[in-house]
């Protein structure tokens, strides 16, 4: 039980160190990074199908208080499956999410992996969007094209 512990806490002590040297954000990538993937910037341009990723804001509350006002705790990466766009609004799938900073004195979570969510289009669009390549790029032109749609 006490190596455990004496492992657990070396583990701590070798994650404070690095983090402090400024290694750890280089290596603190999700396993959805890590993979051999190809992403490229899209802007506007992702659609149905696609898998995207982009940065936004973590907001978080000062306090417990009804009316509280959110203050901006850090960022996050967010990867995640465009379900449907319909009306400014997406509907996603959360495959991944990892912090990318954070404020002195917050602590932010990473988003739940397989988490439905919707954000407005604008603001998907202001996190600097990109899209991963997929494996055969003639069947998204197909499903993209306003006159190859119904085939």
């Amino acid at each position: 039980m006490n190596s455990e512990w004496q492992k657990q806490s070396a583990g701590a002590k070798y994650l404070r160190q690095r983090r402090k040297c400024g290694l750890l954000k280089q290596e603190s990538l999700t396993k959805a990074e890590n993979v051999a993937a190809e992403w490229i910037p899209c802007g506007s341009g992702f659609m149905e199908a696609d898998v995207i990723r982009w940065k936004e804001a973590a907001w978080e509350k000062r306090s417990r208080r009804r009316n509280a006002r959110a203050v901006n705790a850090g960022e996050r990466m967010v990867i995640a499956e465009v379900i449907s766009d319909k009306d400014g609004w997406v509907e996603l799938l959360v495959r991944g999410c990892s912090i990318v900073s954070e404020k002195p004195g917050w602590l932010l979570k990473p988003l739940a992996t397989n988490l439905a969510m919707r954000r407005r289009r604008q603001t998907i669009e202001r996190g600097a969007p990109e899209r991963l390549l997929w494996s055969d790029e003639s069947a998204r032109a197909v499903l993209n094209s306003k006159f190859l749609r119904g085939r």
